[in-house]
């Protein structure tokens, strides 16, 4: 099987790696997003794929647009190839590349479709407390995530896992279920499944400032679900005295299992010794476990305290 893969973020060049195992796929061409310059002193970085694919030899391709690029499908159409794999590219697959493979263009889309379209469906599976995902692969069409199913395989989401963690677990589940399913579709062994529209929702891309929480507003669960659907990108925060505080880690704390704590909600709590809060609006305390201040380290709560006594019984909106 000769193959082609439009991939970019963290999560493709994991299973970009595990697939380059089968011996039966022939990698021919990985697209990538143009590589971006990070930082303030603007270096450039390479993308993950990129660095995979370039370590076995496998010919990469950044175009700034692949829209009405005639140069872009010639390459592709000299190829001869039986599939494209999409996954999270971040640009609309155009209908002169969809029609380019003998097999179709698949997409791998983590999320069990329809109920959640687009960007961030991790995220927002983890938001809703939903207690399960998945990977679908699917046929490609111009649309968004919508044309008809070929395999989905569901994973559960425990109580205390993060984006990261289901990207692992998609890794583990993620290569073996792409080869799957490419020698099904080649032997005609599989049945395409048409999306029920009226079920789906669409999760759109996430921003820096989509991490700004509100201990006015949020409950303490609510929260920690942002916690947990933000975590290691784009993370979540508040502001302290006008700088943006990062909370690297926190934790739900059972108030009933401690003596009577005092404050007022949205102020920053002693819990116990050397272990801080913040009474969230419905009463219940969040344990603050690691901090990053603007334009500081990263540190523990004690640290973070002992540096900044008028932390406590500071009120965070």
């Amino acid at each position: 099987m000769k193959i082609a893969f439009f991939w970019t973020p963290e999560f493709a060049w994991n299973i970009l790696s595990w697939i380059l195992a089968y011996p039966e796929l022939e990698i021919s061409l990985v697209v990538s997003q143009p590589d971006k310059a990070i930082w303030r002193k603007r270096d450039i970085q390479t993308t993950a794929v990129k660095s995979v694919a370039l370590t076995h030899n496998i010919r990469v391709i950044q175009p700034e647009r692949i829209k009405k690029n005639a140069d872009f499908f010639d390459i592709l159409n000299s190829l001869e190839l039986d599939f494209i794999v999409v996954v999270a590219y971040g640009k609309i697959i155009p209908k002169e590349i969809l029609d380019i493979p003998r097999f179709w263009c698949i997409n791998i889309h983590w999320s069990i479709l329809p109920k959640y379209r687009g960007a961030s469906p991790v995220q927002a599976a983890i938001k809703n407390w939903d207690s399960q995902t998945g990977l679908t692969i699917m046929y490609m069409s111009q649309g968004m995530d919508e044309w008809d199913i070929l395999q989905i395989q569901k994973v559960s989401i425990d109580n205390i896992d993060t984006s990261e963690d289901i990207f692992e677990k998609f890794v583990s589940i993620g290569p073996k279920l792409l080869v799957d399913t490419l020698h099904k579709v080649i032997k005609w062994e599989i049945t395409w499944v048409p999306q029920n529209h009226s079920e789906s929702s669409h999760c759109s891309k996430i921003s820096r400032e989509d991490g700004r929480i509100s201990f006015w507003k949020q409950t303490s669960n609510e929260i920690f679900n942002t916690f947990r659907a933000y975590t290691s990108w784009p993370w979540i925060h508040t502001f302290y005295n006008e700088k943006r505080l990062v909370l690297e880690d926190i934790s739900l704390f059972d108030n009933t299992t401690e003596n009577e704590i005092e404050g007022e909600i949205w102020e920053c709590i002693k819990i116990s010794k050397n272990r801080y809060g913040i009474l969230c609006c419905d009463w219940k305390i969040l344990e603050v476990l690691r901090v990053k201040l603007e334009w500081k380290k990263s540190m523990d709560a004690l640290s973070f305290v002992n540096g900044n006594k008028e932390v406590l019984w500071y009120k965070f909106v």
